[in-house]
């Protein structure tokens, strides 16, 4: 059986990481671990994701371990070597890596893909959002084909569902 750690990133939009994560476990993807990265701009919003990604995981009778990790805005750096640190680590731990960059800021996403390359990894998607009168409401109050989701290694597990 395939470990997963879901790895999604924070920006502007909290409701972008919780859709997207929702939208998954619709699709029959889940995570034994869950890491939440985010620059220190967006931090405040940290308790109330983790707290929804912890309703949801449950709802589907899940119990994830959920990490969260900060970093400085702007920060590729520093989020380039905590990428490579655990990814690096769930590698050796026997996990696949699952990336969420939709609502991530350019400075984790480029450091996340830029890593990612180098490890196993499940997906990589992104959850568009077609209309923007949308932007903070749960996945169901949002029409489904507003929200397609690409998973950028064109496996076919995730696809415009």
């Amino acid at each position: 059986m395939t470990k997963v750690a879901y790895i999604t990133l924070l920006g502007r939009f909290p409701w972008a990481v919780v859709n997207t994560y929702y939208k998954l476990l619709t699709m029959g993807k889940k995570a034994d671990r869950i890491y939440v990265f985010t620059e220190e701009r967006y931090k405040d919003n940290l308790p109330k994701v983790v707290k929804a990604l912890e309703t949801i995981s449950k709802a589907y009778n899940l119990d994830p371990i959920i990490e969260t990790e900060v970093v400085p805005n702007y920060g590729f750096f520093v989020a380039d070597k905590k990428f490579r640190e655990l990814f690096s680590r769930l590698e050796r731990e026997g996990y696949r890596i699952g990336l969420d960059i939709t609502s991530g800021r350019k400075a984790l996403v480029a450091a996340a893909i830029v890593q990612v390359r180098k490890f196993p990894v499940e997906f990589i998607v992104y959850m568009g959002l077609l209309d923007p009168d949308f932007p903070d409401r749960p996945y169901m109050m949002i029409p489904t084909h507003m929200q397609p989701i690409k998973n950028f290694l064109g496996d076919g597990d995730v696809g415009n569902q």
